[in-house]
């Protein structure tokens, strides 16, 4: 009964992906990019048919809510839109095979970033554009999980993180995952559409803009040009702004549009996004060695890029990938993240916050032996099953990294290369790769590193 229900909502993933594809269809007509506009066509003719297979199908299916379900929706569905994402690469370079085609779209739609296609796809501007929209779309589709699915499972501790969004009697399952979606994307094309026009501002072209907004609020690090330096003062600043906003709670920017009441604080890990990365910058500044405006700023764009897991740079380096000190700092940084309900990788601020609240709470215990203290985050109280969540999560992290490093290392992959490898996979930072390794090879073998370990 609910693995009816699993391929009929799987089939509706597949349908609205591949109408998305008709965007940069279009655009490779009007381009005359015939090459690139033939691969559209083949993709989309197939994944409309498998999606419209599933749908017409199981379109009579029961609604149920179980576990299994909630489960293997998120898991089941991203290697499904992974393999229909990668398709177009697929029938552009057959030659690569598929493995490479499905490398490339699991790592766009976790935002990584990294390419199995790098230095081929730049000629083809209806490809880049779609490597940006599917990374755009894969970064709202991880914040709606994560309100949603994630939550219900309590996964990380992330029941910790106290919603305002109008569920309704949406309170679990697919139903509230819809509910999230439809609350949120209207705020999340408006802010990508500020964005883009704040970069024309600054004298980018439209077609740049867009794809930079996209790039920025999705926080996959991929630009139109290809490359990571941002020259452009204007294009750093906003950049640096958009992405902060992209990598705190996205339902708390609709609580404060809305106003709507929040028991609680309601902002404890944006209080602790920006501590860190306040820190981060004034490490980093000491550490540089140039101690003027420029570095100052650099080493504040440097932070926030290694928070948001983007890998963008600026022209003032702050000696990233060379001084061992400055390649720390970004690795914590980067392992670190930003907000749960963000669109950036890494361990992410709740996680942080909730560690650090029961270190404190050891050393009272150690200052006040008899003494009774209850932890408690946003305003409500952290529980035993919250915290071993939590525990569990940060285990898991060490242990995938631990054997994603040395399977890499066993397929022939030096140390060091297999330690940035998997590290920008689990981080989901691909383009911050460099900082431990200048010579990190984009190859389709690196898909192990990203699948195992995506974004859900």
């Amino acid at each position: 009964m609910w693995t009816s229900r699993l391929f009929y909502l799987i089939g509706c993933w597949i349908i609205i992906l591949a109408i998305t594809q008709l965007v940069p269809f279009f655009v490779a007509l009007f381009l005359r990019e015939w090459e690139a506009a033939s691969g559209f066509f083949a993709s989309i003719s197939i994944v409309l048919l498998v999606g419209g297979s599933l749908y017409l199908g199981f379109r009579s299916s029961e609604r149920v809510r179980m576990r299994k379900l909630t489960i293997l929706l998120p898991i089941v569905g991203g290697i499904c839109l992974a393999f229909a994402a990668g398709l177009p690469f697929f029938f552009l370079f057959p030659d690569a095979g598929l493995v490479p085609a499905f490398y490339e779209g699991m790592s766009l739609l976790t935002t990584t970033g990294a390419s199995a296609y790098e230095g081929a796809v730049e000629e083809y501007r209806s490809l880049q554009l779609w490597r940006l929209l599917a990374a755009w779309l894969g970064g709202f589709m991880a914040i709606c999980i994560t309100l949603s699915l994630l939550t219900a499972l309590n996964s990380g501790g992330l029941q910790l993180h106290r919603s305002a969004l109008p569920y309704g009697d949406s309170d679990k399952g697919y139903p509230r995952l819809r509910a999230t979606a439809q609350s949120l994307f209207p705020l999340y094309a408006f802010v990508t559409a500020l964005c883009c026009l704040l970069l024309m501002f600054g004298g980018q072209s439209f077609g740049d803009a867009a794809m930079l907004a996209m790039a920025a609020i999705s926080t996959t690090g991929i630009s139109p040009n290809s490359g990571h330096v941002l020259s452009n003062g204007w294009v750093q600043f906003i950049v640096l702004v958009f992405s902060l906003i992209a990598i705190m709670n996205w339902d708390l920017h609709y609580a404060r549009i809305k106003q709507l009441k929040v028991a609680g604080t309601f902002g404890e890990e944006t209080r602790s996004l920006l501590i860190i990365a306040g820190l981060g910058t004034l490490v980093l500044y000491l550490l540089s060695g140039n101690y003027d405006i420029g570095s100052l700023w650099g080493s504040m764009f440097a932070a926030m890029s290694a928070l948001a897991t983007t890998g963008f740079q600026t022209q003032y380096d702050p000696g990233i990938g060379g001084a061992l000190p400055v390649t720390i700092i970004i690795i914590v940084l980067t392992c670190i993240g930003g907000s749960v309900a963000g669109t950036s990788g890494g361990l992410k601020q709740l996680r942080v916050a909730v560690i650090y609240l029961l270190g404190r709470g050891e050393v009272d215990r150690l200052a006040h032996p008899h003494g009774v203290r209850l932890q408690k985050f946003d305003g409500g109280p952290v529980e035993s099953k919250d915290i071993e969540a939590v525990w569990l999560l940060l285990g898991g992290f060490v242990f995938l990294f631990t054997i994603g490093a040395l399977i890499l290392a066993i397929l022939g992959i030096s140390f060091q290369e297999a330690v940035a490898l998997t590290l920008s996979s689990m981080t989901l930072s691909a383009p911050l790769a460099g900082v431990i390794d200048h010579i990190f090879p984009a190859s389709p073998v690196s898909g192990i590193a990203t699948i195992y370990c995506y974004r859900f």
